[in-house]
């Protein structure tokens, strides 16, 4: 694959949008296959905590879009199991497609685990952040790891709606999925978001017409979708490599 400019428009045109009415759900990914789309696995289910026990249950309704607009619905066939649950712990997902596209497009390629990325690195990354109204293509350098190399750390815009695409290096290869930013509200407002939620159910006081507790959650929520301090995460591929060495006729 050259480099430059042909590698954001493998982005671009190997890039696609996941969408769960039902779950309220937008998120990016990457074609792997004629069939088949790598995203994170909470853009393709419902997560909740309890206690130290993460359940999870699966869209029903997900539909994979294009770039030219083609609506594809589509399954996930990486389901974690108490034998693997790597999926879930590394947030990963692999997406069938219940039938074949028919526009063009274009796939991307695992890295190997040869291609080891370093700090200063660029990377490229495609998906559809917030309300844009289309596929926002990102440049950005890879910044550093965790003490695992598990996540790698990367200087670019990244916000919601981004998790699931491949970040891709030099060569076009995908290096990392993307999972989230570094960001959002502190946990001393996100205690208030709780406490307005427990609070409003009680009734509440208008101020000349305002609710100052319905208020005061609609700037949080806000600053929750809106800040971002210009660093992202995304997941190392070698755990979805892994996964489907295991698991060859997933791909079948």
């Amino acid at each position: 694959m050259a480099q430059g400019t042909n590698v954001l428009e493998l982005s671009r045109t190997s890039g696609v949008m996941l969408v769960s009415q039902l779950g309220n759900s937008k998120g990016s990914g990457a074609l792997i296959g004629d069939q088949y789309v790598l995203t994170c696995f909470h853009v393709v289910a419902v997560l909740s905590v309890q206690g130290s026990t993460i359940n999870w249950s699966l869209h029903p309704d997900l539909q994979v879009v294009f770039p030219s607009g083609e609506t594809i619905s589509g399954a996930v066939v990486s389901v974690p199991t108490q034998a693997d649950a790597s999926p879930l712990s590394q947030d990963f997902a692999l997406v069938k497609l219940k039938s074949k596209p028919t526009k063009s497009f274009s796939m991307v390629q695992l890295a190997s685990d040869k291609e080891a990325l370093m700090v200063g690195d660029d990377v490229v990354f495609s998906g559809y952040p917030l309300a844009t109204p289309g596929m926002v293509t990102h440049r950005g350098m890879v910044s550093g790891f965790d003490s695992s190399s598990s996540l790698i750390f990367v200087q670019a815009s990244i916000n919601k709606g981004n998790s699931g695409g491949a970040l891709l290096n030099n060569q076009g290869h995908v290096v990392g999925i993307v999972s989230m930013r570094e960001g959002g509200i502190s946990q001393g407002l996100n205690e208030l978001q709780v406490y307005i939620d427990k609070t409003s159910s009680q009734g509440s006081v208008q101020i000349m017409g305002v609710d100052p507790l319905q208020a005061t959650r609609a700037i949080i929520q806000t600053l929750d979708k809106y800040i971002s301090t210009g660093i992202g995460y995304a997941r190392s591929i070698k755990f979805a490599r892994e996964y489907l060495g295991k698991n060859p006729e997933l791909l079948k």
